[in-house]
């Protein structure tokens, strides 16, 4: 049996750098993330609904290199109410099952706290990309203009940003506060606590 080179995060993900702007990948293309803050629809008038409906499409016919996608930001206790669920149908203890109940109430009011907590990114992919040519800054400064002037609260994501929302999207890693550049670097510079 030949065992070949592990591959490095980097790798697996595609992502050969992330920096200030955006993440250059393997795949020669080069991807900018807008972080968009979503209205809640269920307070607006109908008007008000098909006037974001209108500035959604403005927004999409405005460029034709754009993708959208909706993560979550929040921990899913799904797992953890359902082993809670599974002990309090076992447990004999009046005492033990007062308690799992009040944990289970717990998750459950913390679940609905943060129900709304969903992120929606739109992401400007630009293929055959050239660090040399200036369409990345022009694609940006585009992307910016179009969603100022159609009324979306939004801000383009940043290094630290990019690396939650791959850590949320690749490994559901919702509570991590800091992300290394390479792995393990935070052991090598002597800061494993940060």
């Amino acid at each position: 049996m030949r065992i070949g080179k592990k591959k490095s995060t980097r790798e697996e993900i595609g992502a050969r750098n992330i920096d200030a702007l955006g993440v250059e990948t393997y795949g020669n293309e080069y991807l900018v993330y807008f972080l968009v803050q979503p209205d809640n629809i269920a307070v607006l008038s109908e008007t008000a609904v098909k006037t974001k409906i209108i500035a959604m499409s403005s927004v999409i016919k405005g460029l034709d290199s754009i993708e959208f996608s909706c993560i979550n930001s929040r921990e899913n206790f799904d797992q953890n109410k359902m082993f809670y669920k599974e002990r309090l149908e076992e447990e004999e203890s009046p005492k033990v099952r007062e308690i799992l109940e009040k944990d289970l109430i717990h998750l459950d009011r913390v679940q609905i706290q943060t129900a709304s907590a969903r992120e929606f990114l739109f992401i400007l992919r630009f293929r055959n990309y050239n660090p040399e040519t200036n369409e990345v800054q022009t694609g940006i400064s585009r992307m910016t203009k179009l969603l100022k002037d159609a009324g979306f609260s939004y801000r383009q994501a940043s290094k630290e940003d990019i690396k939650r929302l791959y850590a949320v999207y690749f490994v559901q890693n919702i509570t991590q506060v800091y992300f290394d550049d390479y792995d393990g670097e935070r052991f090598v510079k002597g800061d494993a606590y940060r």
